[in-house]
């Protein structure tokens, strides 16, 4: 399917020109970064995770689009004392 990629590549080539588009792209990024946060300590403060699990646990967040993220959002995300160790 060359074709397929030539306008997968084309598509992407035009966005990242496109400043508006760069922009919306960046604000959905974070609105989505947020939305994950919450609903991790939402789960926590619950105790969803605790109810299921039997146990507390931390949400480990990750974003293949985002390396180096992972870390910050986890922390964010998790009571310190259930990451304390966790994250080295």
């Amino acid at each position: 399917m060359p074709g397929v990629q030539c306008q997968t590549v084309s598509t992407l080539r035009r966005m990242l020109e496109d400043d508006e588009l760069r922009a919306k792209s960046g604000l959905l990024q974070l609105h989505f970064h947020d939305a994950v946060v919450d609903l991790a300590r939402y789960l926590h403060a619950s105790g969803t995770i605790e109810r299921i699990f039997a146990r507390p646990l931390p949400v480990v967040v990750f974003d293949m689009d985002c390396p180096g993220w992972e870390e910050e959002a986890t922390k964010a995300a998790d009571p310190a004392e259930l990451i304390e160790g966790f994250l080295v």
